[in-house]
């Protein structure tokens, strides 16, 4: 068991200590902890408030596409520090990550009730989508989770999905538009900009030389990366304010030919080195598509315009 600000972590079953209070409980893999995410685990913290309890996330780590679907794993939205940052801030009092592996996942969905739900958490009351499977093969449903409650003694609120003219606020929705570099749309189904963290890390020194220095991010391989392109952001670093930012999420196209995705953030108004950094960066708006340029003249001329672009949009 580990503890992060006032929040219990949990990374086995068997590190689940008992409580004297009673436990209010969400699950859900909540990659993106998004607007719909929120309203399952919200429902968990009002139980849990009216209960005098508390309220506790079950999710699990790796994503379960990871271990179901290894050929086409999904981008993830939120890496775990960050996702138990966001359910802290929405009140929980617990994390349960269960290590979901192979045999995890072969679970009949009676056993993963009696054992997780009933045995292990003591749950008095269960939130989940209502799209919601678990259970070997994904046999389980909200219906069948229902009908466990009221044989071990939990209740269950199967919440609808929550819809906009785009249709309905999902994980897969998300990762397809900042795939698509709609980042203020994802922002919106988020309730916050899409972020991407890492540490920075050396580059060639190119933007230098041009009076335009960048900082290089390297995130984990599977983060789920905007198109490529160039982004209005904001990033954030250890001990420093918000500072505003343009971003290239590219391969460089007019110098390099080996196709690798760079993260390359300049920072406005900004002097010194943030080498070996940990640094966050978050996606406000989308300037424009990666373009090759004729000459590094020409390429300058636009990174100056695309700073332009967005002391104006920060100025607004």
């Amino acid at each position: 068991m580990g503890k992060r600000g006032s929040v219990r972590v949990y990374r086995s079953l068997d590190d689940i200590a008992s409580l004297p209070m009673s436990r209010a409980v969400a699950i859900g893999a909540f990659d993106g902890v998004h607007a719909g995410h929120q309203q399952i685990i919200n429902m968990a913290v009002t139980a849990a408030c009216s209960m005098q309890g508390v309220a506790t996330v079950v999710t699990f780590e790796p994503h379960p596409g990871v271990v179901l679907r290894p050929e086409e794993p999904p981008p993830i939205l939120t890496p775990f520090e960050t996702k138990v940052e966001l359910m802290e801030g929405l009140g929980v009092g617990e994390i349960a990550a269960i290590p979901f592996d192979l045999a995890f996942a072969q679970l009949p969905p009676h056993a993963f009730a009696r054992r997780l739900l009933s045995e292990r958490l003591g749950a008095r009351q269960v939130s989940v989508g209502e799209n919601f499977r678990f259970g070997r093969g994904g046999e389980g449903n909200a219906a069948d989770l229902l009908a466990f409650g009221q044989e071990m003694g939990f209740s269950v609120s199967a919440l609808q999905l929550l819809r906009d003219e785009g249709g309905s606020v999902s994980s897969t929705r998300i990762r397809r538009l900042i795939a698509q570099g709609a980042v203020e749309e994802a922002s919106r189904l988020l309730t916050r900009p899409h972020s991407l963290s890492g540490t920075v890390v050396s580059g060639v020194g190119r933007g230098r030389t041009m009076g335009m220095p960048t900082a290089n991010l390297r995130v984990r391989p599977d983060a789920a990366l905007p198109a490529l392109g160039v982004y209005i952001t904001r990033t954030r670093l250890s001990s420093r304010p918000q500072l505003m930012s343009v971003t290239s999420v590219g391969t460089n196209p007019t110098f390099e030919s080996d196709g690798v995705v760079r993260i390359e953030t300049f920072l406005l108004d900004f002097h010194g080195s943030v080498y070996e950094e940990p640094m966050v960066l978050e996606f406000l708006a989308r300037l424009r598509d990666q373009r090759t340029f004729p000459d590094k003249e020409s390429l300058m001329g636009q990174m100056q315009a695309d700073v332009a672009q967005a002391q104006r949009f920060f100025g607004r």
